[in-house]
């Protein structure tokens, strides 16, 4: 080396220089470069596509370490229009659990069906690599005004266990709105469920009706506590539920073509089966204080469920009572229903102060659907044609139909 030619050891440091300093630079500098490209982005953009199962878009990404990722304005599409959008979405991997985050998320609930079907084939497709998955979102607000925000949604994804799916969230724009649990049981491919449940409080019904539009009526002071199952791989209704319902609004819940009621009441849900939007089973019972019925309502009952009704003054139209107490039993497409009116003779369905207004039908089973003809205006014995006794219709199995396994028409 010391005998070196002085132009060789210039020539040697230059080198050395280059390979130890000027291009190590230009590679960072090209890597940096194509980290902010376009193209790079592109790559990203189908990685993640491929991942989740859904058109990926971002607008740009940073990588401050190997296990950590950060995503800005993240837009997953169903049919070329924004499914889901988060501002922004950090993600790092830590102890084999892929963690999740971001402070919002907008959801469009008409793509539903959609999110639920990626999810659904995520998972059973193990996208994930066996990996563990925790995703917390401080605030969910959906495009459409009419359902309300969630806070503090939290989603782990164990494939190791089953349920593999769990969820825990609040509903309203409250921090201190009561809770509400999520599960969802895969172990069956063929018939995912998820079930809702309320812990220590009770949560209103409004976030209920989208998957239940029957709710909508109950009033916007109703409120439900207890455990609601869905099963989510039919496109119709199937519902297994058991709790109760406060604050029910009999005024906006019996309101048809006449005022029927006015008053609050609790409906008790001890069971209640819908398979393909009709009810197979159902047992509970309705407890109301101090409330009005119409008298027409009360003829119409007579008439139609055969319960005998203590003739009143035909000059009043609203008919004040001390107790409603109903059991309820509908089985298939009949029905039974008990009067529980304390301190009142047996099968006093409605009472006064001093004596009972309404007693429970001598017939014990009647087919559910004559409910129907109570609730609206009908002169023949048959169901009126209205649209919503159709849908009442629909929601009541007739007996006919209950009775045959398949649920199908008679050929």
């Amino acid at each position: 080396m010391f005998g070196m030619h002085e132009s060789t050891r210039r020539l040697l440091c230059r080198v050395a220089f280059l390979l130890g300093c000027v291009v190590p630079t230009i590679c960072t500098l090209s890597w940096i470069t194509y980290r902010q490209s376009s193209w790079s982005v592109a790559a990203v953009e189908d990685q993640l596509s491929e991942t989740i199962g859904l058109k990926c878009h971002i607008s740009k990404y940073y990588n401050p370490k190997p296990t950590k990722w950060v995503f800005e304005d993240v837009r997953l599409e169903r049919a070329g229009s924004d499914a889901v959008v988060f501002p922004t979405l950090k993600a790092e991997l830590v102890d084999n659990t892929w963690q999740l985050s971001a402070d919002e998320v907008e959801v469009d609930w008409a793509s539903r069906h959609r999110l639920w079907e990626t999810l659904q084939e995520g998972v059973l497709l193990k996208r994930t690599d066996g990996k563990r998955l925790q995703l917390n979102v401080a605030h969910v607000r959906f495009r459409e005004e009419v359902l309300p925000s969630l806070q503090k949604l939290e989603v782990k994804h164990d494939p190791e266990q089953q349920p593999a799916l769990s969820s825990s969230l609040l509903v309203g724009d409250s921090l201190a709105a009561p809770p509400l649990m999520a599960s969802v049981d895969t172990s069956n491919p063929q018939h995912w469920q998820v079930q809702l449940a309320t812990t220590e409080q009770p949560i209103p019904t409004h976030p209920l009706r989208a998957a239940m539009p029957q709710l909508a009526g109950l009033g916007i002071d109703a409120n439900f506590m207890g455990q609601i199952t869905f099963e989510l791989n039919h496109a119709s209704t199937n519902v297994e539920m058991a709790g109760v319902f406060r604050q029910i609004d009999l005024q906006s819940a019996l309101a048809t073509n006449y005022q029927h009621g006015a008053g609050g009441a609790d409906l008790y849900v001890t069971r209640l089966v819908v398979r393909n939007d009709n009810i197979l089973e159902a047992f509970g019972g309705i407890l109301s204080r101090n409330g009005q019925l119409s008298r027409r309502l009360l003829d119409r009952a007579a008439q139609h469920l055969n319960v005998q009704v203590v003739p009143p003054s035909r000059h009043q139209d609203l008919i004040a009572y001390h107790e409603m107490a109903i059991g309820f039993n509908f089985d298939r497409g009949s029905m039974t229903l008990t009067g529980l009116c304390d301190n009142m003779p047996p099968g006093t369905m409605l009472a006064g102060l001093e004596h009972p207004l309404v007693y429970e039908s001598p017939v014990n089973i009647l087919p559910a659907t004559n409910l129907i003809s109570v609730f609206f205006d009908n002169d023949s014995p048959t169901i009126p044609a209205s649209q919503p006794s159709v849908d009442w219709g629909r929601w009541l199995t007739a007996p006919m139909i209950a009775d045959r396994p398949s649920g199908s028409m008679p050929r």
